[in-house]
């Protein structure tokens, strides 16, 4: 063998070891992302264990305790479109590791502060914190592997996360019977700062960070290629977006499904089942922990339908709104009438069946230029953070607008706040009906 052929040998085989890093490496940043994405749902529910504490211990009202939990989704909303910036600007390593650290922050703070005032401080830290977590995954994803693997990671992204919100439920009712809510909450934020840091000592931005061969350079292919020479400004595509009918219709639907979720599971779940059913809290926690159970299945499994069964995204959108509404009907009817064993079955159901948002953001892209395609999602998720927002502080307001009997809210008053929710999903289920369906989707192989 000749000198040049043995140098191409060993350069290949040089090459060969360094693409087998990088399809290794991904899986870890990929790992380190899931772990982080974990403690993102954690705190979006957890103050449903703990509301009757709250409560309590800082005299809140129905409706202060909605304000209170909703302060997590305001700012979440507000930072979709900066994290995109932040992401692009400093990359997902930084902007990860800097905001998860005001997470843990706010965690802590949560669970030291003795005043309202510092306790909403804490609760909107932890929504600043926990927002600049999803967008930088995106563009992770987009950096480190093959567009046709978005989808599936997308989705066990979603599923990984409802992991935070089982976590949220029985464990932490145990937990917080054993050290209380306060100690619960500043050693979580600890635990959230040490994930910070590993984000930083193990995430990269980019294979070539590195020095290792991106997707594109291994295949062979080039994913990203740019399909026009006209350049389209950043502000010409916002407008683009919003001038799409199809924006606007699954923006209500995404805010009617995600709202209920967070106004029921996310807050008031707990209340109900202990008030009006008499259930101690770790049974009602235990109860609680089979929606974000269903849900994590429902998230996968409406991927997977809207892909390769129903090969339509409204269609499985829609669909699944109108089953999630059915599941409330036992609630509106017959509020304190459902034996307390249903309750496990019926969660794990309302929970699958919310799981019908998840085509939402593949029927948004497909209408995208590449580019635009995380930023233009960010712009989706602000509708569904508005709506949990609004729903957890709404249902508060009908609570009180009933007032206490004693120490607890009648049965009426819950009843009237289930109405609103499925009218709300009637609502999100006719704007899903009017959208136009994925054109990709609609082409045949």
């Amino acid at each position: 063998m000749s000198q040049s052929n043995v140098e191409t040998v060993a350069g290949s085989m040089q090459y060969s070891d360094l693409a087998a890093q990088m399809l290794k490496y991904r899986w870890i940043c990929y790992g380190m992302l899931l772990l982080t994405y974990i403690f993102v749902y954690f705190d979006r529910v957890a103050p449903a264990v703990i509301a009757p504490e709250l409560m309590k211990e800082f005299g809140l009202t129905a409706t202060s305790l909605g304000i209170l939990s909703s302060m997590y989704f305001y700012p979440y909303a507000a930072m979709q479109i900066p994290s995109g910036i932040l992401s692009d600007r400093f990359g997902p390593r930084i902007s990860v590791t800097v905001f998860f650290i005001i997470a843990a922050i706010g965690t802590a703070l949560f669970g030291l502060a003795y005043t309202f005032g510092w306790i909403i401080v804490g609760r909107f830290l932890m929504g600043v914190g926990v927002a600049v977590v999803w967008i930088p995954c995106m563009r992770i994803l987009a950096n480190w592997f093959r567009p046709k693997e978005f989808a599936t990671l997308t989705g066990v992204m979603l599923t990984v996360g409802n992991a935070g919100a089982v976590l949220a439920a029985a464990p932490l009712a145990f937990l917080v019977g054993i050290v209380g809510w306060r100690a619960s909450f500043y050693w979580l934020g600890a635990f959230m700062a040490i994930v910070a840091i590993l984000n930083y000592i193990i995430l990269r931005n980019k294979p070539s960070d590195k020095n290792l061969p991106t997707v594109s350079e291994i295949d062979g292919v080039d994913y990203y290629s740019v399909q026009t020479t006209q350049k389209v400004t950043f502000s010409e595509n916002v407008k683009r977006l919003f001038g799409m009918k199809n924006y606007w219709l699954i923006a209500i639907y995404a805010f009617v499904i995600y709202g209920t979720v967070m106004g029921f599971q996310g807050l008031w779940c707990i209340p109900f089942l202990q008030q009006t059913y008499g259930l101690p809290k770790q049974e009602a926690a235990n109860i609680l922990m089979l929606w974000p159970i269903g849900m994590a299945v429902g998230c996968f499994a409406f991927g997977y339908i809207s892909d390769r069964i129903l090969k339509s995204r409204r269609n499985a959108s829609f669909y699944g709104i109108i089953i999630y509404a059915l599941t409330w009907v036992p609630l509106v009817f017959w509020p304190d009438k459902i034996p307390v064993g249903m309750f496990y079955p019926l969660l794990f159901i309302m929970g699958f069946f919310s799981g019908a948002y998840v085509p939402n953001y593949a029927h948004i892209a497909e209408g995208q230029p590449h580019s635009f395609i995380a930023t233009a999602n960010g712009m989706l998720n602000i509708w569904y953070f508005v709506g949990g927002a609004l729903f957890q502080a709404v249902m508060g307001m009908v609570l009180d607008s009933y007032g206490k009997v004693g120490d607890k809210f009648p049965v009426s008053a819950y009843q009237a706040s289930f109405i609103a929710c499925i009218i709300a999903l009637a609502i999100g289920a006719i704007a899903m009906f009017f959208t136009a369906d994925s054109k990709v989707l609609q082409k045949k192989a």
